[in-house]
């Protein structure tokens, strides 16, 4: 009985240290309604993309819900050994590699084969002079429709002096750029030492 209870503790003790790992990865600063997963790199549904770092996820509460205002509506951080500015080229083979892996990964139609994700973006300049990229993709929704869906993504390259690097923020969504929808992001706030983690 206590090998059990031993077994028990061990296993709380390391969830726990799991729990404050990933807290100390935060990039991004959401309330409770947000879902939240740090995956590190490389991704085992796309280990073709080279960089090493993690991803720092936030889901919109309704973001599984194919009729609801949230639609695959989500944010996410690549905080990654970039280290030179990011083109439209760099964003559309990572971002295809990404969305075909994780549909792929996640399809559990045996006789099915997943149509590849098709990607178009195309850069601007934020306000700091940084690259800023738009775009869509249409890839096939291997976790809830099971059709081909459109979404909408902006990229906005963040900078670091400290350690020379760059950071890719991407905001995701079904609903048009611009629409309702997009107010959600302005929950999300980057936190001020991100360059630090």
């Amino acid at each position: 009985m206590k090998k059990y209870y031993l077994i028990i503790i061990v296993l709380l003790f390391s969830v726990g240290l799991l729990a404050q790992e990933n807290e100390k990865l935060d990039l991004l600063k959401a309330d409770s309604t947000w879902l939240k997963e740090i995956i590190k790199f490389p991704f085992g549904f796309a280990p073709q993309i080279e960089f090493e770092g993690y991803e720092d996820l936030r889901f919109a509460k309704d973001w599984s819900k194919p009729k609801g205002s949230e639609f695959f509506t989500y944010a996410f951080v690549w905080n990654i050994n970039l280290y030179y500015s990011p083109s439209t080229d760099l964003i559309e083979k990572n971002i295809k590699l990404y969305y075909d892996g994780l549909m792929t990964a996640v399809n559990k139609e045996k006789h099915f084969t997943v149509p590849k994700t098709n990607v178009n973006f195309h850069q601007l300049n934020n306000k700091n002079g940084l690259p800023l990229f738009t775009g869509t993709i249409q890839l096939n929704d291997s976790f809830f429709t099971k059709k081909i869906i459109q979404l909408n993504v902006t990229v906005e390259t963040l900078y670091c002096k400290i350690n020379k690097r760059y950071l890719l923020y991407f905001k995701v969504s079904t609903h048009k750029i611009g629409s309702d929808t997009w107010k959600k992001f302005d929950e999300l706030e980057l936190k001020n030492n991100y360059c630090e983690l």
